[in-house]
């Protein structure tokens, strides 16, 4: 029926009904599920290794939106830990991420790309003052929901200041220069057994605001852009587009983090004034 199946006679057995597999990954599995005492659909995240490392990671996304409300964001509903298995129980969100859009071929208006910039610049704002970043803004992490707003999801690699969990992780195409740095100095410590790369090198709020202008960039254009090193793809002629919304997009995926967006906040209000 289901690849990752809640053990019998379990608290999540008697409170909710599975519906549908929403995805799957290492030792997770996400599903839609029907509250039954609530009459709502929630998502559940599902995981079987409950070490207390493991406890640490699967309750990273739970420690980055427990306190934060914003339509931006999903809220965080319940955690725990049953049968041998955690379950974090989400809001669901109605819509459709944006990777998929993109690869069914969707075209966005600058309009559009505008309005859902600055929400997700208002989303980073919010979650940067509680010192939380989300360090893996992507297509796939965002929702388009079925009022044309966005929600930004999959908090799994948020960086929580008091709750480092030395994840190390990047996509490609969207991590910016210091963040493929970081993973690297990871991968390389784990593999010659040294310690990890200090997490505080790294300005996550800073990094943040480069992936979500890498994301709006491939969102504008189509195209992902080149961000593995300094030697990032020059779109500065880039012709048929607001300059102004490019002119931002620029200074968001500077490659030096000190060269671009002080923050999140700075970035909405130069938002504001694209015509």
């Amino acid at each position: 029926m289901y690849g990752k199946q809640v053990r019998s006679n379990s608290y999540i057995n008697r409170t909710y009904r599975i519906t549908e597999m929403l995805g799957s990954g290492g030792s997770c599995a996400v599903y839609k599920a029907w509250h039954n005492r609530l009459r709502k659909y929630v998502v559940i995240k599902i995981a079987d290794s409950c070490s207390t490392d493991a406890i640490a990671w699967h309750r990273n996304e739970v420690e980055a939106l427990k306190n934060i409300k914003s339509m931006y964001l999903p809220q965080v509903i319940d955690f725990l830990i049953s049968d041998d298995q955690s379950f974090t129980i989400m809001e669901h969100i109605e819509g459709l991420s944006f990777d998929k859009l993109l690869k069914c071929g969707h075209k966005f208006t600058e309009v559009q790309i505008l309005k859902w910039y600055m929400q997700l610049a208002l989303a980073l704002t919010t979650i940067h003052k509680h010192d939380v970043s989300h360090r893996d803004i992507k297509p796939a992490n965002i929702i388009l929901t079925t009022n044309d707003d966005i929600c930004l999801i999959d908090f799994n690699s948020a960086f929580v200041i008091g709750n480092n969990t030395g994840i190390a992780s990047r996509s490609m195409g969207y991590a910016s220069p210091e963040q493929y740095e970081y993973f690297m100095a990871c991968r390389s410590a784990t593999t010659n057994s040294q310690g990890s790369h200090n997490v505080y090198d790294v300005d996550w709020k800073l990094s943040d605001i480069f992936s979500l202008g890498a994301t709006i960039y491939h969102l504008l254009t189509g195209e992902r852009l080149l961000t593995e090193s300094e030697d990032i793809t020059d779109f500065s002629n880039l012709k048929g587009f607001n300059k102004r919304l490019i002119s931002i997009i620029m200074q968001s995926t500077k490659a030096t983090p000190s060269q671009r967006f002080a923050s999140a906040e700075e970035l909405y209000n130069a938002l504001r004034l694209v015509e």
